[in-house]
């Protein structure tokens, strides 16, 4: 039988994993940062972060933007 690295709550809530990994990005990458809030729409924001590795469905990237970042101001206008 395989074992997965995944934690049970990923393996749940894949998408949790993937917000948490956007979270470190912005913290650790200000370009990064700065492009993501200067996207236009949820669609051109999902797309910068998948050209980083990070898969993130436009819905949960949208409910979560202004939580993103510290302060509860919204990652991009959105």
């Amino acid at each position: 039988m395989a074992t997965s690295d995944l934690a049970a709550s990923d393996a749940q809530n894949p998408s949790a994993e993937s917000l948490h990994q956007l979270k470190e990005l912005l913290q650790h990458d200000p370009v990064f940062a700065q492009n993501l809030r200067s996207t236009a729409s949820t669609d051109e924001a999902v797309k910068l972060v998948a050209a980083h590795g990070i898969v993130v469905t436009p819905e949960a990237l949208w409910r979560h933007r202004g939580t993103l970042v510290s302060g509860g101001i919204p990652t991009w206008r959105g």
